[in-house]
């Protein structure tokens, strides 16, 4: 399975003349699989999340959601940005966030990713950072009110024009994404080109970029008082897939599998281990963007052969639990920084991933007894991908085609790629294995 979503992916990214989406983006993918298997079931949002977002749940086939997209697009190409805008969007794991990821590459314009964990101040920071135009969000989220809450950011930022949000009642001054989706009367007058001109003009500009996607990540920040570092980073469409390629080769999800996926897709690791992997390998995936016992079991008592990805801090309680046999295997996701624990926890097959946001994913399986046993030269040569290396105060660099991404300061991208990229991330080794990231 993972050399065959590799192959095509490699054919995908080399850009074909699809009228879809701009050569090599993610849309093209996604617009393959519709047309390849327009009924089969794309994504699906976890049961019961009407009671923290008032927002039903809702299963995606291919077919099904390529209009959705469409409708979308036509919606962000009429606020008449300038082509390959930064447009923030700051969802939880859901269908609407994969909806307007492809929307926003549809209408030529540069999704920033923003976790919605993030305290307010952090988030007017992150919308700086990115320089994005506009956000899309939603309503309510639990006790959150991240529409609200964007409202108030862009009274103090001029820069920000426009705050959309899925979801019931959004606040004065937000447009109704829900309202888009399913009113065939076009919201807004007038004013831009169709999602189509615009996604060609932008490919066939001679200074277009490659579609892609801005992801950001924080650190420091703990002594004195001082606000973390945020650092942002656009990873063109071309390493989003060789990084879901790279993981996909360890992981080596089955034909016939589904994804059930617990982290939400607002960075490298969540999105690349997600609907990246879901694209490629065309097994369904279902999001739970909040942590419900009650809704997990359920899903996973259904039998469906089932990989399901969670964070590496539940693996005590995924260990105490007894799961169906049904799930094939666990892909546990850390993100520096983090300790691994040597001692063997869940049982069966297991896949570690280690995400050096916002610049790379290592990802290792698990030798026989269920111990971590993370090496940095696990993958070596000049083949592997990434490729890493540590010097001696024990930073991180990392090379390959899956860590192409550019700094992204104020809205400003890096001008030159470097071949190794120096993270801020050190890593604790023993014996070999590495027992920490900081």
């Amino acid at each position: 399975m993972a050399a065959t979503a590799i192959d095509g992916a490699r054919e995908a990214s080399a850009g074909r003349d699809d009228a879809a989406a701009p050569p090599g983006g993610l849309g093209t993918l996604f617009a393959e699989r519709a047309r390849q298997m327009p009924g089969a079931l794309a994504f699906v949002d976890q049961a019961g999340r009407e009671a923290w977002c008032g927002r039903p749940r809702i299963a995606w086939s291919y077919g099904a959601a390529q209009p959705m997209i469409e409708r979308l697009a036509a919606f962000f190409s009429g606020l008449g940005l300038p082509p390959e805008a930064p447009v923030a969007v700051c969802l939880p794991a859901g269908s609407e966030t994969l909806l307007t990821l492809l929307a926003l590459e549809r209408a030529g314009l540069t999704p920033c990713l923003l976790p919605l964990a993030w305290p307010r101040d952090d988030l007017a920071r992150a919308v700086e950072a990115t320089g994005a135009v506009a956000v899309v969000t939603q309503s309510v989220v639990g006790a959150l009110k991240p529409a609200e809450t964007f409202r108030d950011i862009a009274m103090g930022y001029y820069g920000l024009r426009f705050v959309t949000a899925f979801g019931p009642q959004p606040p004065d001054g937000v447009l109704d994404l829900d309202r888009v989706m399913i009113d065939e009367r076009p919201i807004l007058a007038g004013g831009g080109e169709g999602a189509g001109d615009r996604a060609v003009r932008a490919a066939g500009s001679a200074a277009a970029r490659e579609p892609g996607i801005v992801t950001l990540a924080r650190r420091g920040g703990q002594a004195g008082g001082e606000p973390e570092e945020i650092e942002a980073a656009l990873r063109p469409a071309s390493s989003w897939i060789a990084a879901a390629c790279a993981f996909l080769e360890v992981a080596q999800y089955e034909p016939g599998e589904r994804i059930v996926h617990l982290v939400a897709p607002d960075d490298l690791m969540g999105l690349a281990t997600g609907f990246l992997a879901a694209l490629l390998t065309g097994a369904p995936l279902e999001l739970h963007g909040l942590f419900d016992g009650p809704a997990l079991a359920a899903s996973l008592a259904r039998g469906e052969p089932t990989r399901l990805v969670a964070p590496g801090w539940m693996e005590g309680a995924l260990a105490a639990t007894a799961l169906p046999p049904s799930v094939r295997g666990l892909v546990l996701l850390h993100a520096a920084p983090t300790r691994f624990r040597a001692r063997a926890a869940a049982t069966g097959p297991i896949v570690d991933v280690l995400a050096l946001e916002p610049w790379a994913l290592l990802t290792r399986a698990r030798a026989r007894g269920g111990q971590v046993a993370l090496r940095l030269d696990a993958r070596s040569g000049a083949d592997a991908d990434p490729r890493v290396r540590r010097d001696d105060e024990g930073r991180l660099s990392v090379c390959g085609a899956s860590t192409q991404a550019r700094r992204v300061v104020r809205g400003q991208i890096e001008a030159q790629l470097p071949e190794w990229r120096e993270t801020p991330w050190r890593a604790d080794v023993f014996a070999g294995i590495v027992i920490g990231v900081s």
